[in-house]
């Protein structure tokens, strides 16, 4: 067959987050299969095809090897690649040729398939995509939880996608139809490949009957849900990933009813209020404090070693002053390239912080870091993961709670919503989970 070399080498790119880059028990999936006019990867949970309609017959190439190589060779060359068990695998172009050895196409998986579809609808893949990728930074990374590393999806006349790790979330109604009420967890992973696919070869604008109505026409995919996996279709783009089986959490539940104190603050003005204290609450439990009063806010942290500081922050305040902790890492996360307007709400301080950053965006829960106001201490918890809680790790100084339970759930799908506001353990980033297991 003959193929342009960068016809060849985009297809390679496009499908290197596929390719492990490591050694696997599995060494046929180092290798990207060419048949029938499509370029495929897998990694046995989610696969990608490319339309490549140069491609006749079957080979595979091994990924990394000939990409590098691609790179050294002029993309307006014409590629003969030539495939043999005699003469193994052979690419050759105008002045130059490399050789491999040949595998045998047959060994390649074929990876995850939508054996019987339940439903297939047209999205808006402008407005889905980018949902799907906001809500998987609140995915937890924690393997005995699995049901919590995707985001969750609940379809019908609306599309629900929500996501959390036990400590934050991230919740978001599209109005996007679907023919079907079904739910699925889609795997963070998927997400980030849809995603990274959508920007470098997205489908193109449809043709309209005007100008205008060109201009407006937006860009489709096509979404198929089986059983146990979901394919997604654009352009020249197929992609299909297993789907995470459990059930996830109501996470409509876990948002706190609209709360009584709000302040309003632009974001960028918060960011650097933060940015500003994060070097000494990274040494003071990961804690950044939040005092307002109806025209402003004193951001800071406490070190009984490095010190304290504070930044004052003008808000607008609804419900009069109100006071609150928050881990620093998740609040950075949160507010990392937003713009405008941010809505923090809470009920008391113990209570889980409600954000809003304009109606696109989704409502995010962080829930709380629990301070001893009036001593301006804060027991210790640890400052780069979430925290679990056992018996044997409390600090001598935070007050025994003995709602808080030691014992995780024996699984995911028994993580029911909690009402937050209730119970909450005193010097401790608030579980979700935990207070799900325990009403």
């Amino acid at each position: 067959m003959q193929i342009r070399v960068e016809r060849l080498r985009e297809a390679l790119k496009l499908l290197q987050p596929i390719v492990p880059r490591k050694k696997t028990r599995l060494q046929v999936l180092t290798n990207i299969l060419l048949k029938d006019g499509r370029a495929m990867a897998t990694d046995l949970d989610l696969a990608v095809t490319i339309d490549l309609p140069e491609v006749e017959g079957a080979c595979l190439i091994p990924h990394h090897q000939v990409l590098e190589l691609l790179k050294y060779v002029p993309g307006g060359e014409m590629l003969t690649i030539e495939c043999s068990k005699k003469d193994g695998l052979v690419l050759s172009w105008d002045g130059g040729k490399a050789s491999y050895g040949a595998v045998d196409p047959e060994e390649y998986p074929a990876g995850p398939s939508v054996s019987e579809a339940k439903a297939t609808g047209m999205l808006e893949g402008d407005r889905f995509l980018p949902a799907l990728t906001t809500a998987a930074e609140y995915c937890s990374t924690d393997d005995a939880r699995p049901v919590l590393s995707g985001v969750s999806l609940s379809f019908g006349e609306t599309i629900e996608v929500a996501a959390g790790d036990g400590f934050r979330m991230a919740y978001l109604i599209l109005p996007l139809p679907f023919p079907s009420e079904l739910k699925a967890v889609v795997p963070a992973s998927f997400v980030s490949v849809l995603s990274d696919l959508w920007d470098k070869l997205p489908p193109g604008v449809p043709l309209a009957d005007s100008l205008v109505g060109q201009v407006m026409a937006k860009r489709q995919l096509e979404l198929t849900l089986g059983d146990t996996a979901l394919s997604v279709r654009f352009g020249r783009v197929t992609a299909v990933s297993n789907l995470i089986s459990g059930t996830a959490p109501n996470f409509s539940q876990l948002v706190p009813q609209e709360p009584p104190l709000k302040v309003r603050v632009f974001a960028p003005d918060l960011e650097r209020a933060v940015q500003r204290v994060k070097q000494i609450a990274a040494d003071a439990s990961g804690i950044v404090r939040f005092v307002w009063t109806d025209e402003a806010m004193t951001v800071s942290a406490v070190s009984s070693d490095k010190g304290e500081v504070e930044v004052q922050v003008p808000v607008q305040a609804e419900g009069g002053p109100g006071r609150v902790a928050v881990n620093v890492r998740y609040l950075l996360d949160y507010l990392r390239g937003k713009q405008g307007l941010i809505s923090m709400g809470v009920t008391n301080s113990s209570s889980p912080v409600l954000f809003r950053n304009g109606a696109s965006s989704p409502l995010v829960v962080i829930m709380p870091m629990h301070v001893n106001w009036d001593g301006e201490s804060a027991a210790e918890a640890p400052k780069d993961e979430a925290p679990t809680e056992s018996p044997d790790d409390k600090s001598e100084d935070e007050e025994p709670d003995e709602s808080a339970e030691t014992e995780p759930p024996e699984s995911d799908s028994e993580a029911e919503a909690p009402e937050p506001e209730k119970a909450a353990p005193k010097a401790r980033r608030t579980s979700t989970k935990k207070k799900a297991a325990h009403q």
